[in-house]
């Protein structure tokens, strides 16, 4: 005996409907994760330019450009975060602040450091020039001290007036090399030469052509010894060449292995290494440069070669 079949229901089932618009999906937004990444990389770099910024002459080339970027992704960070897509407001503004103390404070310190080493070298030039009159001081009596001579008569002095026939040429020194450019406290040389500037005494040789994994360069060996009392800072931005259609342009990066590096020296410290530029196959006169990076003292010292 069959029984017959309860008819097909069509109310509301026992398990939940799934799809879309169902009771068993959401219709509502999905939510996403927040975009933190500007706000990181802000406080990042501005923690590392920070921290570089304490080195003096470093931070220029470091701290500033991470500063820099740090800035700009904070900036972009705190826009995110108005805009409700991050929720890092407080590490973004940390990294901007950090940024731009990167900044200030390797400025800050570069110059503070420049007038320190400037400083420095116009009180040993000033000690040696007082040295000097103390000792020219004590001279003097000496030459004038001729009471008892006799005094000489109008033949004498004719007869000790030379003649202008006999007089000698004057001998070219070092210091009248002339070349465009140069300034009133220049001292100039050859290469190979021996010249004192800002207490120190340094030596330069004749520029060479080198090739390096970086490219063609044109190099000169330099030697530093500290005369003075104090600590002398040096670097090769302390070096320039001036080219013969007058460009000027500082010691570049060259990758070499005896690459003069920065440092201090102490009294009677002496240091070398190589200092090199950028390639020129142009004749003419080259003249190497050593002057203060961010110093007062004005003296340089100048080694003239021809090519």
């Amino acid at each position: 005996m069959s029984h017959p079949q309860p008819p097909y229901s069509h109310g509301p089932s026992q398990y939940p409907q799934y799809g879309f618009n169902g009771s068993g999906y959401s219709t509502g937004p999905i939510p996403t994760a927040p975009k933190n990444g500007f706000g990181i990389a802000a406080l990042v770099l501005g923690l590392i330019g920070l921290a570089l910024a304490f080195i003096p002459f470093l931070g220029l080339f470091f701290s500033i450009p991470l500063g820099i970027v740090g800035a700009i992704l904070g900036i972009l960070g705190l826009v995110r975060v108005s805009k409700g897509v991050a929720n890092n407001q407080v590490m973004t503004v940390i990294g901007l602040v950090a940024s731009a103390l990167a900044i200030i404070l390797s400025i800050t310190s570069s110059v503070v450091t420049g007038i320190l080493i400037g400083g420095g070298s116009d009180s040993s030039g000033a000690s040696s020039s007082t040295t000097d009159d103390a000792v020219a001081f004590k001279q003097e009596p000496e030459d004038g001290d001729g009471g008892d001579e006799p005094a000489s008569t109008p033949a004498d002095d004719e007869a000790a007036e030379p003649s202008t026939d006999d007089e000698p040429e004057p001998v070219e020194t070092e210091d009248e090399q002339r070349f465009s450019g140069q300034q009133d406290d220049d001292i100039v040389g050859d290469p190979g030469d021996t010249l004192e500037a800002r207490g120190v005494t340094v030596a330069a040789s004749e520029l060479e052509e080198r090739s390096g994994f970086l490219g063609e360069y044109l190099c000169s060996i330099v030697e530093l010894e500290n005369n003075s009392d104090e600590r002398v800072s040096y670097n090769s931005l302390d070096w320039s060449l001036q080219y013969p259609d007058g460009n000027i342009q500082m010691a570049t990066f060259s990758g070499e292995d005896d690459e003069l590096s920065a440092g201090d020296l102490a009294p009677g410290g002496t240091t070398e290494g190589a200092v090199c530029f950028e390639h020129s196959s142009e004749s003419g006169m080259y003249v190497l440069l050593f002057e203060g990076f961010l110093s007062f003292d004005n003296s340089r010292a100048a080694w003239i070669n021809e090519r």
